[in-house]
């Protein structure tokens, strides 16, 4: 049987070469001490007459030097994502190295003058003892410069790297969302830099989300100000006739009274509308999904239409064969959704002209196409057919729509993860919704 890499599973991991050369100096480093050891007792501390003792003390410290370099190799190969821990490690491993290969050389350069001066008896003068006195200080000194040293040359490329991200954290503060920072190497601070990047590209997403939410609010508080000011200023208008005429004239009376209704249809319409889509536009919206043939659905609204159509003097052409798509939709929306593109395709289309309506799977996706002929073409603009109160005639006088049908339905959509998009070709107007499956 196969066998899968298991999270703790050493031999399945990927071995970084940082961590392999990691381990291959702390392991020296180990070997190095442990065999010296090893030397220094057998040579100098047990008697040479103890040869089984002696094979005894060899034969333990070459079991824990392999024991030893084991246990290292197995933590720094185990080890996940501590690269950075790793670095700074080799870093005084290293610089350690550095300070006792320094304190060795100088040694060996001084050994024949130490063996010369014990004999000829100064090292047991002042002079003597006041030069080995400031010369042990002075050696301990070079030591921790020579450490010192190395390890700010092996480490200098990082300290350098995290004070650029602080420079750049600085000028992000001053500057705003969106600077992006180079990201080197792949340890935790590299990590560290992406991390920023990302966050900074998605406060500056959020950022600009917001201006354009409040530019849209504001577009929504002048759209719906113009919309409500100009039947209202028509109802107050016939008010005031009426008022000031009376009921003397019937037949002025009723037709006041038939615009009046009409405006205030309009408004009821407008409102429900405008209350509808900011339920659907917000972070609770509920959805009751429940499987549904959608081709099933579109055939049954496509009937009931058909005669709301032909009354407007329009012809439905139904293109949608039997056959069956099963989706998870609210059926409530979705119904609402269909429906708004029929109103759509009644209230703008071309007096005495088809409507056609046709369905088909492509691969994975349910296509839904609505089609009908239109009178403004040059006027209309299909990217804006899906924003709030837009509508064909740039006048905005038409009393029989809100402007917010089809942005109802775009929104509708979107929230049972399909798209719609709006298309004007040789005088038709072509709608289509696509569902994935």
């Amino acid at each position: 049987m196969s066998r899968q890499c298991g999270e703790g599973d050493i031999n399945c991991k990927k071995r970084h070469p940082l961590h392999v050369a990691g381990g291959c100096v702390v392991s020296l480093q180990a070997i190095l001490i442990l065999q010296g050891e090893k030397d220094f007792i057998v040579n100098y501390l047990i008697p040479y007459h103890m040869e089984w003792l002696q094979i005894l003390i060899r034969c333990l410290f070459d079991a824990g030097t392999a024991a030893a370099v084991f246990f290292i190799f197995r933590y720094f190969l185990s080890v996940k994502s501590h690269k950075l821990i790793i670095y700074y490690l080799l870093s005084v491993v290293l610089s350690v190295a550095a300070a006792v290969l320094a304190g060795g050389l100088i040694i060996r350069f001084l050994k024949d003058w130490f063996i010369e001066t014990a004999a000829s008896g100064f090292l047991d003068t002042k002079s003597g003892i006041f030069i080995m006195t400031n010369l042990s200080g002075v050696f301990i000194l070079l030591l921790v410069a020579v450490f010192s040293g190395a390890f700010a040359f092996l480490t200098k490329r990082k300290v350098n790297y995290i004070q650029y991200i602080s420079r750049e954290i600085k000028n992000i503060e001053n500057d705003g969302f969106g600077r992006e920072l180079k990201v080197s190497g792949n340890d935790e601070i590299a990590d560290l830099c992406s991390s920023i990047n990302h966050m900074s590209q998605k406060l500056l997403e959020k950022q600009e989300n917001e201006r354009r939410l409040e530019k849209r609010k504001n577009e929504l508080i002048v759209n719906v100000s113009h919309d409500l000011r100009s039947p209202l200023t028509s109802i107050i208008g016939y008010v005031k006739l009426l008022k000031k005429e009376g009921a003397s004239d019937e037949e002025k009376f009723r037709e006041y009274i038939d615009v009046v209704d009409v405006r205030l249809q309009g408004l009821n319409e407008m409102v429900n509308e405008l209350f509808e889509l900011t339920r659907l536009n917000g972070t609770d919206v509920e959805m009751n999904l429940e499987k549904t043939d959608m081709a099933a659905l579109l055939r049954h609204l496509a009937y009931e239409n058909e005669i709301l159509l032909q009354e407007h003097g329009l012809a439905l052409q139904n293109n949608v064969t039997d056959f069956s798509f099963e989706m998870k939709v609210d059926i409530n929306k979705i119904v609402r959704a269909f429906q708004n593109l029929f109103d759509n395709a009644r209230k703008y289309a071309k007096e005495c002209s088809e409507v056609i309506l046709s369905a088909r799977l492509e691969e994975n996706i349910f296509l839904i196409q609505m089609k009908n002929q239109i009178k403004n073409q040059e006027t209309l603009q299909a990217e804006k057919l899906f924003d709030r109160f837009y509508q064909g005639d740039a006048s905005r006088s038409d009393t029989r729509s809100s402007g917010l049908g089809l942005a109802i339905v775009k929104r509708i959509v979107e929230l049972h993860g399909g798209e719609i998009t709006a298309d004007v070709k040789e005088g038709w107007l072509v709608l289509e919704v696509r569902f994935w499956e």
